[in-house]
């Protein structure tokens, strides 16, 4: 009897829900984890990861005859799958489904990583890749010539931490409410909101071990060597949390933005985004801002006021409803 496998780069634990959701319809799975955050703290960190894809990868291709359904949690899995599948030309026997797919150019070896990642989605290897905006679809099948028709289009997913992380108190030299946050490490346009913040009085702390910009504004504090676990007690505790994209084309920040609707956050993101294509109800659960010095600060002074503290009930509630982990393996249950 084949198995159906999930195979993830994080712990079993993270994905059980998903899992679950992915069962909904009767299919049993099984979680392969094969961990690969090694912190991303340079160059050497970034080739170990990948060579662990390719290698990790590699051990499932050899042994494909065991599988029904290959279900990747992390998308290169899935499309090293498909790399090694078209370059030795072998016999499709597999479903092979890739979770959060995101392209974005690499400004080294621009030529070599778009063909890499073309070889990987060409034929039928890669049955389905699953994306988080309907305009990353158009996009996407439109560069790789990829089947619209085997693009899935949900929303993202988190598993719920409020009661494990809703208690926890502000940090040194900060108090609740007291302060507004911008958190992530890529796509984030960060030099607008400095620029934005000049006549903003208000206290702001962006987060992010990737962004080398630096400003004299007393009332913005970077901050680098902040991740994980770490960054919950100024998640719990902002105002507000603040994305700003940088390209409204690409899926990125989900994650950050669940994670604030979950701690019953006021979450402010830049449009046109994919973020706010897929997650935000403007003035519902959330609000939409056009990145306009203007209107962010309009927006950020009637959040202080108070003016929006209702949202805070109505993200937690969206969440609770729509954004779920065990939501998105539901969804994509059904799809595929």
């Amino acid at each position: 009897m084949k198995e159906n496998i999930i195979i993830a780069d994080c712990k079993k634990e993270e994905i059980e829900t998903l899992k679950d959701g992915l069962s909904k319809n009767g299919r049993q799975y099984v979680i392969k984890s094969h961990p690969a955050n090694f912190g991303r703290t340079g160059a050497l960190s970034e080739l170990k990861r990948y060579a662990n894809y390719f290698g990790v990868t590699l051990q499932y291709f050899l042994h494909r005859n065991r599988y029904e359904e290959i279900v990747c949690w992390q998308q290169f899995y899935a499309l090293i799958f498909g790399f090694y599948s078209n370059l030795f030309h072998i016999k499709k026997r597999n479903k092979v489904v890739a979770f959060n797919f995101t392209y974005k150019e690499k400004k080294k070896f621009k030529k070599l990583y778009c063909w890499f990642m073309g070889k990987c989605l060409s034929g039928p290897y890669v049955d389905y890749i699953h994306v988080l905006s309907n305009q990353y679809a158009e996009i996407i099948s439109r560069e790789f010539h990829f089947p619209k028709e085997r693009i899935i289009v949900t929303a993202f997913g988190i598993d719920d931490s409020y009661e494990k992380y809703c208690g926890l108190d502000a940090p040194a030299g900060y108090t609740t409410n007291g302060y507004m946050l911008a958190l992530g490490r890529s796509n984030r346009d960060f030099d607008f909101l400095i620029r934005a913040w000049k006549d903003i009085q208000y206290p702001l702390v962006i987060i992010s071990d990737t962004y080398e910009g630096d400003t004299n504004n007393p009332n913005i504090c970077i901050k680098r060597t902040i991740s994980g676990e770490m960054q919950y007690p100024w998640l719990v505790n902002c105002k507000a949390l603040i994305i700003p994209i940088d390209d409204g084309r690409i899926c990125s920040g989900d994650t950050v933005l669940l994670s604030g609707l979950s701690l019953k956050k006021i979450v402010l993101v830049t449009e046109p985004s994919t973020l706010a294509e897929m997650y935000i109800k403007n003035g519902g659960n959330g609000l939409t801002v056009k990145k306009d010095t203007e209107c962010l600060h309009n927006i950020v002074n009637d959040i202080v006021d108070g003016k929006y503290d209702y949202i805070e009930d109505n993200a937690r509630r969206s969440f609770l409803d729509n954004y779920s982990r065990y939501s998105l393996g539901a969804a994509v249950a059904d799809a595929i």
